[in-house]
């Protein structure tokens, strides 16, 4: 079996580990060996992919970025580290948001969460609060597209966005939503600084408010479900590698969902 190595952006301690805390989870449903690394933290990318080639565990490499966005660091900088370490024929899984099943794994969250506190749908709106970026004045194209997804399994409910950094922000909560509930979905890696705090101090919660806050989904139990079906999907249906067939990732992630750099 190939090696499945999970990407995340980086740690920061206290809980704020999550490429490592997903490798976990789903080392005992995995054959080959299971692997992490991050783009902004230690073990860098880089040093796991040299270790893998060392280890001669990078024959077959699968790698699923644990990212709730499309940006830069998934379909330029992470193909870029792999072309670098001569690792050509590695497959790229689709980043978190585009998982088949995430959508509905995320509903199915939003409703058990609305039913536990006697919430109806249309008296709640449902914040998707992602990472973002500095830069932004509005959100990014992924996150529309799948608060549309979510708004149509979830009929009744106001879907928002409100970013950790840019705007949407999600400091403006009270005025993006209308709903007397607000229902945080933290579309976050793990239980890192953002999580534990910036969302907790952005939001800001005053006597009265009626607020339920998830768990960031990178540590949702279901996740490695999805991960597992995905890459155990390639592996059923993998390509002949001695005749050289890889594509470009922003081709394949349009074709198919996943990608051979």
């Amino acid at each position: 079996m190939p090696t499945l190595m999970m990407v995340s952006h980086g740690n920061s301690g206290n809980g704020g580990d999550p490429a490592a805390a997903l490798a976990d989870a789903v080392r005992d449903h995995w054959a080959g060996p299971v692997r992490h690394g991050y783009m902004r933290s230690k073990p860098s990318v880089p040093d796991q992919l040299a270790k893998l080639k060392r280890d001669h565990e990078a024959d077959e490499l699968i790698v699923f970025p644990l990212f709730f966005s499309e940006g830069y660091l998934v379909f330029e900088e992470l193909p870029r580290n792999l072309r670098d370490a001569g690792l050509d024929r590695a497959v790229i899984l689709p980043p978190a948001i585009n998982l088949p099943g995430f959508t509905a794994m995320v509903a199915r969250h939003v409703q058990a969460a609305m039913s536990r506190r006697g919430w109806d749908g249309s008296e709640t709106s449902v914040f998707l609060v992602p990472h973002g970026l500095k830069t932004l004045t509005e959100p990014l194209p992924e996150t529309v597209r799948f608060a549309t997804e979510l708004g149509s399994a979830c009929a009744g409910s106001e879907i928002c966005i409100g970013n950790i950094e840019g705007d949407p922000s999600l400091r403006d909560w009270r005025t993006i939503g209308s709903r007397k509930h607000a229902l945080i979905v933290p579309m976050l890696a793990g239980g890192g600084m953002h999580a534990c705090t910036d969302l907790p101090e952005m939001i800001a919660a005053q006597p009265g408010e009626v607020i339920e806050i998830l768990d960031p989904i990178g540590e949702w139990a279901e996740l490695p479900d999805l991960i597992l079906a995905e890459a155990a999907r390639f592996v059923r249906h993998r390509p002949d590698r001695s005749k050289g067939l890889h594509r470009p990732i922003a081709k394949s992630r349009i074709e198919n969902g996943a990608g051979l750099i």
